[in-house]
């Protein structure tokens, strides 16, 4: 099947799902902009590297649900980093209309089906979709870190802060979700940081294109104007 970009699989064919047949959960890349490290998760027990994530709650949003795992998972309490996403989700009339507004919406939606009936399906059920929706969060240069955050079976989780080759080969790089979704985040975050250079510069000279203008149209001092 043809991917529907470069950037991702191909698409789901038509369809629905009830309620018993998927779940929908959030996951987050946690950036140190300052250091321009990525916070990769241990899980000792196992000895098996990944990026927090996991189901959202009845009655929470995704958004609270990334940032939720996030703290449980980390231990670091993040927020979320606005980057140029091309996301296709309307931008607010509020905000001032350019390209690539930055936003905090996910930057990617991973599936993975599973195969065993689960809670309240029917025992011939042939399974499900787990949908994530994968947000970039940051923490600053001077973050703590909290222990115990997690639930009872997170207890051997520990957080590492890495440098990007590092994180990538923890990871497995881009034979798994979390080394492409570190990736991309990588990508917006370099991407965002100079556009938004840009358009500072271009205020910048709009601004003082406005000042020159200002002070060429003001009258001199002493100088007689027709009546």
């Amino acid at each position: 099947l043809q991917p529907l970009s470069r950037d991702s699989s191909p698409g789901f064919p038509d369809g629905v799902y009830f309620a018993s047949d998927f779940l929908l959960g959030a996951g987050m890349v946690i950036l140190q902009p300052s250091t321009s490290k990525v916070v990769v998760v241990y899980d000792e027990k196992n000895g098996y590297w990944f990026l927090p994530k996991g189901r959202k709650d009845v009655g929470e949003s995704l958004e609270a649900a990334a940032l939720r795992e996030a703290y449980e998972e980390s231990g670091y309490r993040a927020e979320f980093l606005p980057l140029s996403i091309p996301s296709n989700a309307p931008t607010p009339p509020s905000q001032r209309p350019r390209l690539l507004h930055p936003n905090t919406e996910p930057i990617y939606m991973s599936t993975h089906r599973w195969y065993r009936p689960q809670r309240y399906q029917p025992r011939d059920a042939s399974g499900g979709e787990y949908l994530t929706f994968w947000y970039v969060g940051m923490i600053p240069d001077d973050a703590q870190w909290h222990p115990d955050t997690g639930m009872q079976d997170e207890k051997d989780y520990r957080a590492h802060l890495l440098e990007y080759q590092d994180a990538m080969e923890k990871l497995d790089g881009l034979r798994r979700v979390d080394g492409i979704v570190v990736q991309k985040a990588y990508e917006l975050w370099h991407f965002t940081v100079k556009n938004e250079r840009q358009v500072q510069r271009a205020r910048e000279i709009e601004a003082d294109a406005a000042a020159k203008k200002c002070a060429t149209d003001q009258p001199v001092p002493g100088e007689s104007h027709p009546q």
